[in-house]
């Protein structure tokens, strides 16, 4: 099908009543294409089920999250800006909730991993912030991308941190094009791991995505 004009693109708010559009969203731009997921092997990742449900209900809950919605299509939605409020004490209970498990399925270690990054990324000490507004996942419609549309996301993903005044926005960016993204829009990196550094107990690389995605960027700016 032909990339919709952007145009006929809008941006509003992600509400509870969006979750089915939204896990099904999720499951065909988001999962297909996270570049930590396409590490080569048969990882039976869980795109959907009712804990999932749960906690992304949780979030969108919040009144943070965005979604950009295709108007000349029915309202079909063609991106999402998911996030959060977090607080310091977030960081440490993340990482603490996977590593007391001791990860067994391929993505417990990415959420180690991540989640690891995170913490060490100290991101609330270098800005001396007791909360930030927390972008988890970016996803743009593969028929939409490189038309600036996760760009405007973000922006007004921005924005609204600032009408709900919070003093800092973050998040990690597991991709190069995420990466320039934030970039082009004005934040800085603070933290940087290379996948390859992440070994599992028998010193073997776990997290192998295709270039040219080399290592996950900690994020972020003072709004």
């Amino acid at each position: 099908s032909e990339a919709c004009a952007m145009t006929t693109i809008s941006i509003r708010e992600l509400r509870p009543d969006d979750i089915d559009d939204y896990c099904r969203f999720l499951t065909a731009h988001f999962y297909g294409h996270e570049p930590l997921l396409q590490t080569p092997g048969d990882h039976q990742i869980v795109t959907d089920s009712p804990e999932k449900r749960e906690t992304r209900l949780a979030v969108i809950r919040q009144g943070l999250s965005l979604v950009a919605v295709d108007d000349s299509a029915g309202g079909r939605i063609v991106g999402s800006a998911y996030a959060e409020e977090m607080v310091p004490n977030d960081l440490q209970l993340n990482w603490r909730k996977v590593n007391e498990q001791q990860p067994a399925t391929f993505l417990d270690h990415v959420h180690l991993f991540i989640s690891g990054v995170e913490l060490r990324s100290k991101f609330f000490e270098r800005f001396a912030v007791s909360k930030a507004l927390f972008l988890n996942i970016l996803t743009v419609d593969a028929t939409v991308r490189n038309q600036g549309l996760g760009r405007r996301l973000v922006a007004a993903l921005m924005e609204l941190g600032r009408s709900r005044g919070y003093p800092l926005i973050a998040t990690s960016c597991t991709s190069l094009f995420s990466t320039r993204v934030m970039t082009a829009l004005g934040m800085s990196c603070v933290h940087s791991e290379l996948y390859a550094s992440y070994k599992d107990e028998a010193g073997n690389a776990v997290v192998k995505p295709p270039a040219p995605h080399t290592a996950v960027n900690i994020m972020a700016m003072q709004l």
